[in-house]
């Protein structure tokens, strides 16, 4: 049997389940009626190339680790008769204590199918989401193009920092992820989970991206500006707060092996919003404080803080999850921002949109994810659907195309 250590994120990202799903969402859009027997093999193939899709997270008999099973088979492929907009039936839960850590799934919609891959975050990040899509794609349109993995589970991307930063100055004994929050603009429901979607042209990301250079930034930069102002908005509150995001950590080996990785851990720096500020002012201080974080070697002190916090009874990352719930009872919020980049697409007949979304979030609270295919972004944000949180995420979503548009026309 083949094992392999757990990572302190690992377990993290597993306990957030404890208040809500963590589970990523790749979503692909056609403009036909695809073939469900062929997707399914696609998956399967897709299951066979990558062991971290048939391990177990074993968690509570010592260190957590990955456990690879044997004889483990994807689900049938049944094609789901789906209203339009289908977005409600997009989420759906995967267990990193089952035997499958993901789903792949087929709407039939109106326009066209949509396919839908479920991935425990526990098991991947968008990275690894976005080499799945790929990977299935490509078998899809060209079976056989996928070989089995052999041997046991690689050496996950995780745990590389461990052996990083040799004679690096010692670690504190613990690290306080919890910073201060945004009162959560959503309120406490009880109701199913969905998301909003809005897209931005390729005409304004490539001017808010040139204007952004101007300044010596980038358009994430820009992303993280409208966010923030976004959030001041809706929520009322100004700061002194950190701004989270998630960076990608990950170093590639270049040896050709094929892993699902997670490997992104959240960094912060403090903002603070004055009477009257704009994208004017505000952009500015983002790109300074961003710069800054990439000069002191951006996220790696935290990862390897993380990984040492990973006891043998994960006491230490529950005490984390704990008091984010007791925020989050007070009325405080873990919003925060994922920019999985970038997705390229094999090309697949009929293929006519995709995006990534984060839906389940950590209730009652949401992620604000932007990706772009084919030069448009794609901005979700998710929520639980009753009526109140439905309003507040369409008017975010409009402040943070204001705030885009405000530096895409200069």
């Amino acid at each position: 049997m083949y094992t392999r250590e757990a990572s302190a994120l690992d377990l993290f990202t597993d306990s957030v389940r404890i208040m809500g799903d963590a589970t990523l969402c790749m979503v692909m859009e056609f403009d036909r009626v695809l073939d469900p027997g062929a997707l399914e093999h696609a998956a399967g193939a897709c299951l066979a190339a990558h062991p971290i899709l048939h391990s177990r997270l074993v968690r509570g008999q010592g260190p957590a680790y990955w456990e690879m099973l044997e004889g483990v088979h994807t689900p049938w492929v049944h094609p789901l008769p789906c209203a339009d907009p289908y977005y409600p039936q997009v989420i759906g839960p995967v267990d990193p204590h089952g035997p499958l850590q993901f789903r792949v799934r087929l709407l039939r919609c109106p326009p066209g199918d949509v396919i839908v891959i479920n991935l425990s975050h526990a098991a991947a990040d968008g990275f690894g989401l976005h080499r799945l899509a790929s990977d299935l794609l490509r078998e899809y349109e060209t079976p056989g193009s996928l070989s089995p993995a052999e041997g046991g589970i690689p050496e996950r991307d995780t745990l590389w920092t461990r052996n990083l930063l040799a004679g690096e100055k010692v670690c504190p004994s613990e690290m306080r992820v919890i910073n201060p929050m945004w009162p959560d603009p959503f309120g406490t429901s009880q109701a199913p989970s969905s998301y909003h979607r809005d897209s931005v042209s390729s005409e304004i990301l490539g001017n808010a991206r040139a204007y952004a250079r101007r300044m010596g930034g980038n358009l994430n930069d820009v992303v993280m500006a409208a966010y923030f102002l976004t959030m001041c908005d809706i929520t009322g509150f100004c700061g002194p707060i950190d701004l989270f995001f998630p960076v990608n950590l990950r170093q590639h080996l270049g040896d050709g092996s094929r892993v699902m990785t997670n490997q992104a851990n959240n960094v912060s720096f403090p903002m603070e919003r004055m009477t009257g500020e704009e994208m004017e002012e505000i952009l500015p201080r983002v790109i300074e404080k961003t710069r800054h974080l990439k000069e002191n070697g951006i996220g790696i002190l935290e990862q390897v803080t993380m990984d040492r916090l990973n006891d043998p009874e994960d006491q230490n990352i529950r005490g984390m999850v704990e008091e984010m719930a007791a925020l989050q009872r007070a009325g405080l919020a873990d919003i925060f921002i994922s920019n999985p980049g970038p997705f390229t697409l094999p090309g697949c007949e009929g293929l006519t949109d995709a995006y990534v979304c984060y839906p389940g979030g950590y209730m009652p609270t949401t992620c604000f994810v932007t990706s772009t295919f084919r030069g448009q972004m794609t901005v979700t944000m998710g929520y639980q659907d009753s009526k109140r949180p439905r309003e507040v995420t369409k008017h975010a979503m409009a402040r943070f195309r204001h705030y885009l548009l405000s530096v895409s026309e200069e």
